[in-house]
Parts: structure tokens; sequence; C-alpha cells
């Protein structure tokens, strides 16, 4: 199911659902330790007296997830006509501390003061799984606290017109977190229960809910869940207010200290300090958008954010936070590629998020191999992801690597500089990062032909010599040669252009094809010799004009990318383009000349970028505008945006969101707004 609301802070992460129930819940690293399961959800139940029970996931519910515009805080509307209530439900993760907050405003649609009771069951899994787990009622703060090892998460909550709670008052070891609570208006959760879940078939405390009374068992250990409890009423006339609080620590301690700032900052300062805080951010370039309508405006401020909330505070960009793949593959996204990586960041420094960039940067220098090579992925903590490149094969040991994540991160540090002049930044990179792996880039190369040695293709899927890899690596060589000239290291600036011009003169030789007048997928060598060529049209063949090895201009590359759109254009009502010809991976149908495969929105935008690059007047980008148009008609409700969608019915395929899909459209819509301005002067 894909997400339709992403909330964060760079060190947790929480997505929720279609029915605004919690499906992932990551800490302290965006995209690792998720305390969820793929197929489970920390459910969400209202109770409404002489109306009954009902969950948010019932079909009674009519639910519009929605944003707070140009901020990370849902702002979604909710309505039961049976139960007689809507809520507005604001979602939000405090942009500093770990507390995850969640506010319903509830209305009365008719009749008398209704009773109304909410139910927030919390079905953890902590460290991913279900085990040695402790779930307690803690009656000096009237919290519930699950914990493990090192990773606590307490559970509180307030209402502003309360029928009952269960506060303790006997003081104690917690007397200053009392003392505050009695002279609030509110007192916090109105009851509670912890139990078993999963386990010798006990489904959890959720239904203890469904009667509107839970039993207030205060303490499970093993495979447990909690439910608490917040009662209030409700009348026509005036609003009641539900918050729903959800503390993230390492110590008992930490998430007490963080208990105590809600109740210290209110909730309502602290919505609106992070409502101002994302608004500032996503708005300090304050950028001129040209004739671009407002909704792109809009997809690409909601791009930008969705972004960060996928950056970890400690450098790594994953690619997607949705659990959901993981019933596909038993693995996730939750990865940092270092190509995905440096093309976010070619897209967050055009934006002006410099900041994010070197951190991703400094991520880099700490994984990078002693030799000099990025490997398959990693983890946001710098370990090594897990990786489906063998390191022998046929009988001979190979190194399991895409060159071109080693290539694109040089390339992405020399923008940085050239967009931000930052010397000793870029001291830095080359001192820890550039030398290093531009001395593997220049060294990994076959002696006869000055090709790149085999590694993997963009997709991940085949092992050759591709013209893509070859692109990215002539870029990535002369980044490190423009990088070392101006920083006086012109030894090194020659060893690196001259690998680069002897990498280019060989792939004109031999990936580009006279007769069928466009550069290959890719060609396999042996002894020196092609042995085989793959002329698959497959659209990272782009990457010869986007990464400037050759320019638009240049016969070659037109009649490679008339090929691409004519092979791989989708002829259904959905449109869009494919990754290559008979792409199945995630295929809902039988790839054919008109579905070469799924349309997917990075492939649909570099074609709108190959617009923008070839457009010589004001009317050639209208081509360009009706592709941003097209991404932004099938992104989700709340401006989310998958890696590929159905070719039949445009509805989301593979993951929702993904990091790359949100990149490629800022570096979209800047491409445009530059082109516009420069073809009207």
């Amino acid at each position: 199911m894909p997400r339709s609301l992403v909330i964060g802070n760079g060190s947790m992460f929480a997505a929720f659902d279609e029915h605004l129930e919690m499906r992932d819940l990551y800490f302290p690293y965006v995209g690792m330790e998720d305390h969820s399961q793929e197929l489970d959800r920390h459910r969400v139940g209202i109770w409404v007296k002489g109306r009954g029970f009902k969950w948010l996931s019932d079909p009674s519910w009519k639910i519009t997830p929605r944003y707070k515009p140009e901020t990370m805080v849902g702002n979604s509307l909710l309505r039961n006509e049976s139960l007689g209530i809507k809520i507005v439900a604001e979602d939000l993760v405090h942009p500093v501390h770990n507390i995850l907050l969640r506010r319903f405003h509830i209305k009365n649609l008719e009749g008398d003061e209704k009773e109304v009771r909410m139910f927030f069951n919390h079905d953890l899994h902590i460290y991913g799984d279900k085990q040695k787990d402790t779930a307690f009622y803690e009656p000096y703060t009237n919290t519930v606290i699950h914990y493990r090892q090192t990773r606590y998460f307490l559970v509180g909550g307030e209402t502003n017109k309360p029928t009952e709670c269960v506060a303790a008052r006997n003081g104690g070891r917690y007397g200053s977190a009392l003392e505050h609570m009695e002279e609030r208006s509110s007192c916090g959760i109105s009851s509670y229960t912890v139990g078993k879940s999963e386990y010798q078939g006990l489904e959890g405390t959720w239904r203890d809910a469904e009667d509107g009374e839970l039993s207030r068992h205060p303490i499970e250990q093993g495979s447990v869940d909690s439910t608490v409890a917040i009662h209030c009423t409700v009348n026509v006339e005036e609003e009641t207010q539900i918050c729903l609080w959800l503390c993230l620590g390492r110590t008992l301690e930490e998430v007490l200290d963080l208990h105590e700032t809600v109740l210290q900052d209110s909730t309502d300062r602290i919505h609106r300090n992070c409502a101002n805080y994302w608004k500032s951010w996503v708005n300090k370039a304050n950028n001129d958008f040209g004739s671009l309508d407002l909704d792109i405006v809009e997809l690409y401020k909601r791009s930008l954010l969705t972004i960060r909330m996928h950056a970890n505070n400690t450098g790594g960009i994953v690619a997607a936070a949705d659990s959901d793949i993981m019933a596909f593959n038993r693995d996730t996204y939750t990865y940092v590629w270092p190509r995905d990586g440096a093309f976010v960041s070619l897209a967050l420094d055009q934006a002006g998020y410099r900041e994010v960039t070197r951190r991703f940067f400094a991520f880099c220098t700490k994984v990078l191999s002693k030799d000099g090579y990025l490997m398959h992925k990693y983890n946001p903590d710098t370990s090594l992801g897990s990786s489906w490149h063998p390191w022998f094969k046929d009988g001979k040991p190979q190194l399991p690597i895409q060159e071109d994540e080693t290539a694109l991160v040089i390339h992405a540090i020399w923008n940085h500089f050239e967009r931000n002049q930052d010397f000793e930044c870029l001291q830095d990179m080359f001192e820890r990062f550039v030398k290093r792996a531009a001395k593997f880039l220049a060294e990994f190369r076959e002696t006869e032909s000055g090709l790149p040695l085999a590694s993997y293709d963009p997709w991940e899927e085949q092992r050759g010599v591709f013209t893509y890899t070859t692109a990215c690596t002539i870029a990535g060589l002369a980044a490190a040669a423009k990088i070392a000239n101006i920083l006086g290291h012109y030894m090194h600036s020659e060893r690196y252009q001259s690998a680069a011009d002897a990498m280019q003169q060989a792939m004109m030789f031999h990936l580009y094809d006279e007769e069928q007048k466009c550069f290959v997928k890719s060609i396999a060598r042996k002894d020196g010799q092609t042995v085989a060529r793959d002329t698959t049209p497959d659209a990272s063949i782009a990457m010869v004009w986007k990464l400037g090895i050759l320019p638009v201009t240049d016969p070659r590359a037109i009649s490679t990318m008339e090929r691409l759109r004519r092979m791989l254009a989708v002829h259904t009502q959905i449109g869009g383009m494919a990754r290559y010809t008979n792409d199945v991976y995630h295929a809902v149908v039988q790839p054919s000349q008109d579905i070469p495969g799924n349309p997917w929105i990075i492939t649909t935008l570099w074609d709108a970028q190959w617009d923008i690059a070839c457009a010589k007047e004001l009317r050639d980008l209208e081509s360009a505008r009706e592709k941003l148009n097209w991404v932004k008609r099938y992104a989700s409700g709340t401006g989310l945006l998958a890696e590929q969608l159905n070719p039949l019915t445009g509805a989301p395929l593979s993951v929702s969101p993904l990091t790359w899909s949100h990149a490629t459209y800022v570096e979209t819509v800047l491409q445009f707004v530059e082109k516009e301005k420069s073809l009207q002067n």
C-alpha cells in the first residue's frame, strides 16, 4: 500500500497509509530499524456512546490525507456519518526532538453532546522483530512505555475536554512531571491496557478496545503491544481536541524528558513551530518559477520536503522508506545507494540546499573503500547493505560494484563547488574522497581499449561495459581533473583528464553503432575483443548528453534520443516512458511494442529534460511542461511520487515515495525555469 503521509526530522521517520494508520516508524536512523512490520499497522479507533466503534480502516470513514501547504505537517480530513463526527487530523514530527505528535480536532455533526473515546494501538516491533520487549503503564507520568535494550517509546496524550483519567497522584520519583500535569486542564490518557500480540493466537490489545473499554493490564513482556484511550466530550458548538504523542529515545530518562518537553511547550506551540520551520525551509531560495503553474510549483516544494524526510542527519540519503516492498523480495529500498544520493545531491545543490549535500559527501568519505570504490549500497549507519552481486562467477573472482556510483559522487562534488565556491569543502573532499576514487576510476580500465572494466548496470541486473557507466565514469574523471586543477594538483589533474579523454574516444568507437545510428546499451569484452553487443533501447543511455559527454546538438546524441523515444514510449492512456524494452520488473502485463515496460517517473522526466535542453524558442518548452504536468497528474493526493506506474491505470507500483523520483522532478523544474529565462532574454 503506497504511503499517503511521511513525516520526520532526519533521525526518526513515520509513514501513514490512506487510513492515517502508521505503517513505518524508523529510529534512530531514517531507513534503519523499522519498529513496525510491513503487514502490520498501528490502529486508531473511535467509540461514540450510542453509536458504536469504528477503526479508521473501516469503510464507513471518508478520509482525505493532506499536508498543510509547504510544510511537513499533516492536515487530513475525516468524516463518519454513522458516528456523527468529523475530524481534522494534524500529524507532525518535531524538527529537533524525536517526538511524533498527532492532534485530532473533533466536531459533532448533529445531535446533543457526545461522549467520544479515541483508542491508539501501538504494535511495535522493536529492532524490527517482536521478542524480549516490555510494555508497561507508568503511573507517575500517566503514560505507557515500550522498551528493549536501548530503544524506548513513550505514549502520552491529552484532551481539552476530558471525561475521566487514570493519572496517579502519589508524587514520588517523577513528582515534577506530575506537579506540572496537575496544573493543566487535561489529565492525560483516560485508560490503557498492555498485553500479548502475535503470540499463541493472540491478536493484540486492539481487540480489547472494540467494546469501548480497556482492561488496564499494567505490564507484559515478550511479544507485546499496548492500547491507550483518551475520553472526551464533543458538543455541537465547540471543537474538542485530542492529542497523542510518541516520544522516542535510547533511555528511560530521555523519553521522560521528551514527554516533559511536550507538557511544557504545549502541543499548540509545537505544532506552530513545526509548521513555521518547514515553511521557511522550503521557501528559503525564494525562486521565481516563471510561467509554471502553481500546482507544479506546489509539487516542486513537496518534493524538496519529501527528499529531506529521507535524508539522515548523519548524511545517508535513503532511496525509499516504504516497507511494503518487503513482500516482493524480503528486502527493502531503505538503503543509501551512492548513485541515488549523487543524483539527489545534484538536485539539492541546484535548489540551494548545500547543507544536506555536504552531509551526504561526508557519509561517502566514511564508506569509501581503501582501494577507492564504493560498494553496491549501505545502511544509514555506514555499514554495508545487502547485495545480490556476486564476488565469484563463472569460475572467476569479480568486483561486485557499479562503477557509476563512485564516479557520480565525484561529479556531484564538483557541481557542489561550482554552485557554492566552498574551497575548504573541496579541499577536504579531494583529500578524503576524490584522490582515491579518481585513481580507482583511472586504473579500473581495459588496457587495450581504455574502456571501463565490466561492472553492473544502473538497474543492477546485468554485468558488462555499458554506455551509461562509461559516460558516468568520463564525467567523474573530468570532474576530478577540474577539482585537482583548481586546487593546484596539476599532475593529478593531467592524469585524470587523460584517462577521461581516452575513455571518451573509446566510447565513440566501441559503443556507438554506426548502422543503427545510436549508442548501444552495452558490450561484452574478452581478450581485448568485443564478443557481444546489447542494442536494447535503454533510457539510461541519455547520460551521454545529460552529463555533457556530447552536446545536445551532436547528431549521435540526437539519433540516439530519437530511437529511445520511439522505442520506450508507453502507448496507453497513461503514457510515459519505460526504462528499456521488455522490462518485466513489477510488470502488470506482458511487455509489448505498445507497452515496453511500466512508465517510470525518472525516465519520463529525463525525456522532458531533453526537450528543455534542445529548446530554441519558448514554444519548444511546451512538451516539457506537459511532462511536468503528467508527473503531477500521477502523484498521490498528498504529492508523493512512486518509482513507477501501472501502464493501464496509472496506479503507483513498487515503492512510494521514491526519493530519486522527487529529486528528478526538482531538477527538471529548475532546468525548465532556467531555460525559459534564457529564451526570454
